[in-house]
């Protein structure tokens, strides 16, 4: 199991390098301006992962192969087509609330791509990212959540209350329910609800599908990574609220 290969050594530290500079500069320069000034930098990346997403599904059905079921927007870091645009765009009675469990959903992508970013696009993806629109999406896709995030505590986007960790862990659970069905009816893999693309954890899972049967396992190993996907954005949000807490000592007005 390897967390990070040469090729995002060599692509995604300097990345990570220019968006802390540039979420610097972003913050001196907007640090006195109202809240729809600040939200601007995240409302056109939201934007563009929305072009992104729709240029994504047009080159799946244009496949000569047919369209691939792995392209349904049913991943983990798929619910950013969501989060980003409601933190960015939504204004109505519960913004507060729908604001602070897309934060934690958000940071939840962050730290998976800056502990083990193979596991969320492939050596190959970086490779090949100027000749394959799949390999491009992906790389660009997550890099820009990765600014993202640095500019929501940065910029103070939003401001955490009370609830936020209760609502979290509820659409969480309830994305892996939908995802967990979807991928067995599909047979595909979303968020590894079907099977896990770490190779021990995977030969786990077989041994025990030979030992208790194949269903009775599969429905143990929604449940726990279900539990592991709740508790991993609990901490999520917590580490969000810690780095709102640090970045946030002067206050930027509304």
């Amino acid at each position: 199991m390897q967390l990070w290969t040469p090729a995002h050594l060599k692509t995604l530290l300097p990345a990570l390098a220019v968006m802390v500079v540039l979420t610097v500069i972003l913050r001196l320069v907007l640090k006195d301006k109202p809240l729809r000034v600040r939200m601007i930098p995240l409302q056109v990346i939201a934007i563009i992962l929305l072009l992104l997403e729709v240029g994504k599904q047009i080159s799946s059905f244009l496949r000569p192969e047919g369209y691939d079921l792995y392209h349904i927007p049913l991943h983990f870091c798929s619910l950013m087509l969501l989060a980003l645009p409601a933190i960015a765009f939504y204004r109505g009675k519960h913004a507060r609330l729908v604001s602070g469990v897309s934060c934690g959903l958000t940071a939840a992508v962050f730290l998976l791509t800056v502990i083990y970013p193979d596991l969320i696009y492939s050596a190959w993806d970086i490779e090949h990212y100027f000749q394959n629109y799949f390999a491009f999406h992906t790389v660009t896709f997550h890099n820009l959540v990765l600014f993202a995030y640095m500019l929501l505590p940065a910029l103070q986007l939003h401001t955490p209350g009370k609830g936020e960790v209760r609502y979290s862990a509820a659409f969480v659970s309830i994305y892996c329910i939908v995802a967990g069905i979807a991928s067995h009816l599909l047979q595909t893999n979303y968020n590894n609800l079907y099977r896990c693309n770490i190779a021990p954890l995977e030969s786990l899972r077989v041994t025990i599908s030979e030992a208790i049967g194949y269903v009775p396992t599969q429905i143990l190993y929604v449940l726990v990574v279900t539990c592991l996907d709740v508790a991993f954005v609990i901490g999520a949000y917590y580490f969000y609220r810690l780095c709102r807490k640090l970045l946030g000592k002067k206050v930027m007005p509304n």
